[in-house]
């Protein structure tokens, strides 16, 4: 019997859909998500008891770990990752999130930094044993990986010609979600909204279409039977409120924010004033748009950033735990409610006016609809 929960074949269908942007050989050989039939509730209360690890929501344990990663060092950035996830289980967390490029750190004019990136890809399976041994689901911040750009008669007809290795690959920023129940991912997602220094460097999701989607957190469910579900952006994605409509719209509850946001980066701005200013007003809108995002999505919203300001943003509470410092290297765990979403909604209605046939604000997973929007 599968030990994975996972939602009705409907949700599973939409997945592989929202996946299939994915299906071409990568260079990484990185794992395919994999669906699974849904288990029966007997079997989840029999694990509860089995596993101490398993929890029913609306409680979850989550270990935010904040840290700045070492340039194109992928050996040593993993080592102090796992060092932390084991920390973070041995305090009874059952979520570890690590930051956005924990592997490589963000360097892409460094002349190893596309070999790091290749190196990394195979940390992926390292978490997974991780996740599966520790009993806790991990995301890993996100990982760079490199596949193929060009189809096999495309990259010998561009070698013959003696053009870049570099053009005839492309690096996408994943992110995935590894269940500690059974070590298998059971949600990815290659980052949408590039920042514009990332644009040279690395290859959207998006260019085929599709819409964000959740997935359902294996072992985690509401106290009615029904599974929480999960969803991830990254970085910069979350400066646009599209991407959380889209993911609440597919009945997310929890969304996951590696980043690597560091407030101090210097783009010229003109004296030191200027520049204390432009700092301030990002360490502002970090500290807010994090609770802004879980109050207006009925949500509760987790952003694990490199460069600081890591926290827990929870509708109808605010910052969960606290905001974590700028540049520190630090672990929290912080107790997340996640009935405060369905209390928020059945005060606010967010999400039953978003179904409803008068929501004017666009479309929704393909779903045609009377009244507003099509």
């Amino acid at each position: 019997m599968s030990r994975q929960f996972w939602s009705p074949q409907t949700r599973g269908d939409d997945h592989r859909r929202a996946s299939s942007a994915f299906t071409h050989t990568s260079i990484c050989n990185a794992p395919r998500t994999t669906s699974t039939t849904q288990d029966s509730q007997p079997f989840l209360q029999q694990h509860a008891i089995r596993n101490p690890s398993f929890k029913m929501a609306p409680i979850y344990k989550i270990a935010l770990i904040q840290f700045q990663p070492k340039d194109v060092s992928p050996s040593e950035n993993f080592s102090l990752s796992a060092s932390y996830i084991r920390k973070a289980a041995s305090q009874g967390a059952q979520l570890a999130v690590l930051p956005e490029y924990h592997l490589t750190s963000w360097c892409p004019s460094h002349p190893d930094f596309l070999s790091s990136c290749v190196e990394s890809c195979s940390y992926l399976s390292q978490y997974q044993s991780l996740a599966k041994e520790l009993k806790i689901d991990i995301v890993p911040g996100t990982i760079c990986e490199v596949h193929p750009s060009l189809s096999a008669e495309e990259v010998t007809a561009t070698s013959s010609t003696g053009k870049d290795e570099e053009r005839r690959v492309e690096v996408r920023n994943m992110a995935y979600f590894i269940s500690g129940l059974t070590g298998e991912v059971v949600g990815r997602y290659q980052k949408r909204n590039l920042w514009h220094p990332e644009r040279e460097h690395l290859t959207a999701w998006g260019k085929e279409g599709g819409c964000h989607r959740g997935f359902d957190i294996p072992g985690l469910m509401f106290p009615d039977g029904t599974p929480v579900r999960g969803g991830m952006l990254i970085c910069w994605d979350m400066v646009f409120p599209e991407g959380f409509r889209e993911l609440i719209g597919d009945g997310v509850e929890l969304v996951v924010i590696p980043s690597f946001w560091l407030v101090t980066e210097d783009f010229g701005e003109g004296d030191e004033g200027e520049r204390e200013r432009a700092r301030r007003g990002e360490e502002e809108f970090l500290r807010g748009v994090v609770v802004t995002r879980a109050f207006e999505n009925t949500a509760a919203v987790v952003f694990v950033n490199a460069g600081g300001l890591s926290q827990v943003g929870l509708p109808g509470v605010g910052n969960q735990g606290g905001v974590m410092g700028v540049e520190t290297e630090e672990m929290r765990v912080v107790e997340v409610d996640l009935g405060r979403g369905r209390g928020l909604e059945r005060r606010y209605k967010i999400r039953e006016d978003m179904r409803g046939v008068e929501w004017g604000y666009g479309v929704y997973h393909g779903e045609e609809r009377k009244g507003g929007g099509r």
